[in-house]
């Protein structure tokens, strides 16, 4: 196989010889996301930026007083505390403001399982990302983030006072919880539209 099918992710019919600009040009299709308009991207940030510092805030500050008061005894329970709003406050930002919101032209040409994009990779096998998913996929990814923050300092403080009598188990649950619903909310949505018409 030829790297310009690897680039254009088919089968070449007979051999074909390409010019230099052809390659080039096949090159910064296959690498280069759609450019946001500076407009948009002011837009988006514009009218994320409230629901994004709320919930930082408020995550952080649940994250903080379970610490101090102690609710999450264990050191699996505050590193779980610390990884969760740390995950929500960082990956949160990058869905909101820096994602690409449109996929390039050839994830709706190819089946494409993984997507990647700066700190940002997402690669479950058997999910396939296109222009029909994508947006319900970054959707839900962005509202986990800040759902998942402010949900799961409370939650592992709950486990906390449940694992002397259930022997830890219950801040294993809660987090196994939580990492189950970050792969629900991205495969749920790509499952649901792959196929959806345009």
């Amino acid at each position: 196989m030829s790297v310009t099918e690897l680039l254009e992710g088919r089968r070449a019919v007979q051999e074909q010889r390409y010019s230099a600009a052809e390659v080039e040009a096949l090159i910064r299709r296959a690498l280069a996301f759609p450019v946001e308009p500076p407009e948009r991207q002011q837009a988006r940030v514009k009218r994320y930026l409230p629901v994004y510092l709320i919930c930082c805030v408020l995550g952080v500050a649940e994250a903080l007083a379970v610490w101090m008061l102690g609710l999450a005894p264990t050191e699996m329970g505050q590193t779980c505390l610390v990884l969760g709003v740390g995950f929500g406050v960082i990956y949160g930002a990058y869905a909101f403001f820096w994602m690409a919101e449109t996929l390039p032209r050839y994830y709706d040409e190819n089946r494409i399982a993984q997507f990647a994009q700066g700190a940002m990779h997402i690669h479950i096998p058997g999910v396939y990302y296109n222009n029909r998913n994508w947006r319900y996929v970054l959707r839900a990814f962005r509202a986990w983030s800040m759902a998942s923050m402010l949900l799961l300092p409370p939650s592992l403080a709950v486990a906390g006072q449940l694992d002397p009598h259930l022997g830890g188990k219950a801040t294993v649950a809660a987090f196994a919880v939580y990492i189950l619903s970050l792969f629900g909310c991205i495969v749920v949505p790509a499952k649901r539209h792959e196929k959806d018409e345009e």
